[in-house]
């Protein structure tokens, strides 16, 4: 077949299609044109820059030799945002839909379900893994030990906050222990953004009687059924203590069966696409931000063990 006849039959295939498109509107009109969906693409059709190409069931496979990537997507528009941050056009766009992606799909097989996750099949037999992103995975952020709540003291006081985020000491009594029954809000706002959890202690001293105290995040109901400490009257008595944040607004909520004063000492959060305040962060050696390097120069370079004698 010569170059003109091919190119030919390319011309009759692309109209063959196109008149399925025509069909489909007859009597339609502009309107009906432009809402109409593309026609199934038959094998060996080419790709039409520009519109919706639909394959059907069919699966495209591209080969190479090459010891490069097989397949490069740019995209050369570049704009800047109204702070003047430069951004670049996406390339490629995995399009949401389901929850998730067949069992049946070929290892290395991606795709992205519609809550924004991206999956992965792995290979072990009929398992498909969620891809781990900034926004669907965690990690714990150790800080230097950080006292956001101590009731026996006005700066101690400070982060417990009402609905408006406005500083708030109406359900505690005139020594400013948190009253039996009360519930108060702690905000984070000067240690983390969006946190998920805290890590930490939590410390009752000076309660009137024996009761229990309770640390979970802001905005949901109160549970009913546990306890994050127990203590008698006139204890001073510590915990560890793990508790979700509301991420949202950055608090977490304390409640007192009976009147006490409360310490709260956070070590850690536990951070998704939130960030911790740079300045209570332990530096990639290990160390406070800002130690000096006289200290620093006093820590062993490599483990105890491997150490010469």
């Amino acid at each position: 077949m010569s170059r003109d006849q091919d190119n030919t039959v390319n011309r009759r295939r692309l109209l063959r299609r196109a008149g399925t498109v025509a069909a489909g509107l007859a009597g339609t009109g502009v309107v009906g044109a432009a809402a109409a969906t593309s026609a199934e693409a038959a094998p060996g059709d080419p790709v039409l820059q520009g519109a919706d190409n639909n394959a059907g069931a069919s699966a495209t496979t591209l080969r190479s030799s090459s010891d490069t990537a097989t397949l490069r997507l740019a995209n050369a528009k570049v704009t800047t945002d109204p702070s003047g941050k430069v951004l670049t056009a996406p390339a490629l766009r995995l399009a949401p839909n389901g929850t998730g992606i067949s069992g049946q799909a070929e290892v290395g097989s991606i795709g992205m379900d519609s809550a924004g996750t991206i999956w992965a099949a792995t290979g072990r037999g009929y398992q498909a893994d969620r891809i781990h992103t900034s926004t669907n995975s965690n990690q714990i952020v150790p800080v230097m030990p950080q006292r956001v709540v101590d009731t026996r003291t006005p700066q101690g006081r400070t982060n417990i906050v009402n609905l408006d985020g406005e500083w708030d000491t109406s359900n505690l009594d005139s020594a400013g222990r948190l009253l039996g029954g009360r519930t108060i809000d702690v905000i984070l706002a000067r240690y983390a953004f969006m946190s998920e959890a805290i890590f930490g202690t939590v410390t009752v001293t000076g309660p009137v009687a024996a009761s229990f105290l309770q640390v979970f995040p802001t905005g949901i109901p109160r549970p009913t059924n546990f306890s994050t400490i127990n203590f008698e009257a006139n204890q001073t008595l510590s915990n560890g203590l793990v508790s979700a944040v509301n991420w949202d607004n950055d608090r977490f909520s304390i409640y007192a069966g009976r009147t006490t004063h409360v310490i709260i000492d956070v070590v850690a959060f536990l951070i998704g696409s939130g960030q911790v305040y740079p300045q209570i962060l332990l530096t990639h050696d290990g160390w406070p931000t800002g130690a000096t390097d006289q200290a620093k120069a006093s820590r062993p370079r490599r483990p105890i063990w491997e150490q010469d004698d």
